[in-house]
């Protein structure tokens, strides 16, 4: 007990090096749906800010925010490949992304389970929380439309 292991990874806030197609199936394992890398790789061009944890060379993790850079900013794909979940990462990669950001207001939308994760956060549930989607029916499947 009492001595902190020493941090095995690191953060980047570049997608020089990122491997898109292994970046869509580390999405896929997270349980955050099929994805193609070519989409992958624009959602995160797009982006107005985004980080990467990697483990030596191996991207273990990322996550990402749109903004307009003054007030208002929305965090999405935020994800740890399994094995290296409970040791921080998620933790680095949101301190990083938060610190950032324009402090007014960022949304998100958490997955199942880890709600405890950004409550801890600061993050609320907001009651009138609306989205509008394409195609409603795999978020309904997976139990996150609300009527």
């Amino acid at each position: 007990g009492g001595c902190m292991a020493q941090r095995r990874w690191e953060l980047t806030e570049s997608t020089s090096g990122v491997d898109w197609s292994h970046l869509a199936m580390l999405m896929q394992r997270t349980g955050m749906g099929n994805r193609l890398p070519e989409m992958v790789q624009a959602v995160f061009a797009g982006s107005y800010a985004y980080c990467f944890a990697w483990e030596q060379q191996v991207l273990i993790g990322c996550a990402r925010a749109i903004s307009d850079g003054v007030a208002s900013s929305a965090v999405y794909d935020v994800f740890v490949d399994p094995p290296y979940q409970g040791q921080g990462v998620g933790r680095a990669l949101m301190a990083n992304l938060l610190a950032r950001l324009p402090k007014r207001s960022v949304m998100l939308v958490s997955t199942h389970g880890n709600e405890d994760f950004y409550r801890k956060l600061g993050f609320r549930r907001l009651r009138t929380a609306y989205v509008l989607q394409a195609n409603f029916g795999p978020w309904a499947e997976m139990g996150y439309i609300d009527e």
